[in-house]
C-alpha cells in the first residue's frame, strides 16, 4: 500500500514584494496559485478566464432596464432609512 506523504511548499519574498493569489478551478478542483511578480501571475490567467470575466458585465444585457429600476425605486421607498450611528 503506498504511502500519502503531503509536501509543505515554502514561499519567500521580500518585503516589498507583492503576494498575488489567483483562484483556479482546474480537474474539478479548486486551489489558489500564489505568485510575487506581477508578470507571471499575468501570464498564468490564459485568455479564456480573462473573457469569463468581461462576459459578466453583459450577462444582465437582456432584462428590462425600465422595469429594473422601477423595482429599484419601489424598494429604495419601502425600506426604512438605517439610523444614525452614533460613535
Amino acid at each position: 500500500m503506498a504511502e500519502y506523504i503531503e509536501q509543505a511548499l515554502q514561499l519567500r519574498s521580500s518585503f516589498d514584494q507583492p503576494l498575488i493569489g489567483i483562484p483556479f478551478f482546474e480537474n474539478g478542483r479548486e486551489e489558489v496559485r500564489y505568485f510575487t511578480d506581477e508578470a507571471a501571475a499575468d501570464a498564468a490567467i490564459s485568455k479564456h478566464t480573462i473573457q469569463l470575466a468581461i462576459s459578466l458585465a453583459g450577462s444582465w444585457s437582456d432584462l428590462d432596464w425600465d422595469k429594473m429600476e422601477m423595482a429599484f425605486d419601489r424598494i429604495r421607498h419601502e425600506s426604512q432609512p438605517t439610523p444614525p450611528i452614533v460613535l
